[in-house]
């Protein structure tokens, strides 16, 4: 039967991060920049699933938060304006993000985000940035149950989906999830915006709006 849903990624294949909103909104308030921020975060994170909705999500944040300002010994008003972040005020479309979902739609075929982001409110953040409309299932490690690339992840999206995993046209920007995807039986690609043309090899897009061309390759061997 072919090719008859593309899920995607959503952290650097459909969206990125704002660095400059990020900086403007932390400078003011933290001794330490972005980056020093966002390992901080990950160490918050590491070992868990996340919050499993988004009323446990709050309370995720605001432990977070609550210990950078306990960390840094932050005045109550510092500590009140972390407790306001939305990360989602952050998130940005890439510009050939609303193009391949809506061509994937004009084809026939089912759309999907598969976020190892561990918290329950992907669809949330798609519709902050103008894609949830054009997307038929999106979960998160959160509400999946399962990092990508554990299997269940990848079942939980095609399960949704009512396909099969090789019904699936897979695109992440990490390495080890596309070969999870693989390992499934899906047609999957590694985005690599920042690959130069010779560095683009098999397996590789540097863009989205290589899709017309991956789904040819896939339904019709045509290269």
């Amino acid at each position: 039967m072919g090719i008859r849903a593309v899920i995607f990624d959503r952290d650097g294949v459909l969206t990125k991060f704002d660095l400059p909103y990020l900086k403007e909104f932390f400078a003011p308030l933290l001794p330490v920049g972005v980056v020093e921020i966002a390992k901080r975060w990950a160490q918050h994170s590491h070992g868990t699933l996340g919050p499993a909705n988004e009323a446990e999500e709050e309370l995720f944040w605001r432990r977070f938060w609550d210990g950078v300002a306990t960390e840094f010994e932050l005045t109550p008003d510092a500590r009140a304006k972390l407790h306001a972040f939305d990360y989602v005020d952050a998130l940005r479309a890439h510009e050939d993000a609303r193009v391949a979902l809506d061509r994937a739609r004009q084809l026939g075929l089912r759309t999907a985000v598969l976020s190892n982001f561990p918290l329950a409110s992907v669809k949330r953040s798609l519709a902050a940035v103008g894609l949830l409309d054009c997307v038929d299932v999106a979960y998160s490690a959160a509400t999946a149950g399962a990092a990508k690339p554990a299997p269940r992840a990848y079942t939980a999206v095609t399960q949704a989906l009512e396909l099969e995993p090789h019904e699936c046209l897979f695109l992440d920007d990490e390495a080890e999830c596309v070969a999870g995807a693989r390992a499934l039986g899906m047609s999957a690609y590694r985005v690599d915006r920042g690959a130069s043309t010779d560095e683009a090899g098999p397996g590789v897009v540097r863009n989205l709006l290589d899709l017309e061309r991956l789904l040819a390759v896939e339904q019709l061997g045509v290269d």
